[in-house]
């Protein structure tokens, strides 16, 4: 029953969310309003909602809490995401971001150190392009701006 419950609850968040983002607009003849991501996000969560309700529930026999590597993976990735909320007001998206991507890619995929910090870089410099150069969205810069 709860399962259900919970099920309905993410439908009608991301419908909810959807009416609202909306309102906000979506698209405009200079590019995206701020409506369209918000918007996108909601219907992901409609539509997962959605997919809950349909699928046949498997309940776990006994979920059993992370321990040794696999909790250093959770908390390598809740680390890395502290960090780039910490450091982006004061260093920008390029270093954080990067920061980020360094931890992730170490602790989680344990990924040697010359690969970790070309993909950082690459995964960086593809995302600053996207949203700066594409979208034409700005994002956070630091000291050195960039």
């Amino acid at each position: 029953m709860a399962e259900r419950v919970l099920n309905a609850f993410w439908i009608l968040l991301g419908a909810a969310t959807a009416s609202y983002a909306w309102t906000l607009g979506l698209v405009s003849r200079s590019g995206p309003e701020s409506g369209l991501f918000p918007f996108l996000a909601a219907i992901i969560v409609a539509g997962c909602g959605v997919a809950l309700v349909i699928k046949s529930s498997h309940r776990a026999q006994a979920p059993e809490f992370p321990r040794g590597a696999a909790l250093r993976r959770v908390a390598g990735v809740v680390a890395g995401l502290a960090v780039m909320a910490m450091a982006l007001p004061y260093v920008g998206f390029a270093v954080s971001g990067a920061i980020t991507m360094l931890v992730l890619l170490r602790a989680v995929e344990r990924v040697p150190w010359p690969r970790a910090i070309l993909l950082a870089m690459l995964a960086d410099v593809a995302v600053v392009w996207l949203f700066e150069r594409v979208l034409g969205l700005p994002l956070p810069r630091g000291p050195w701006g960039w």
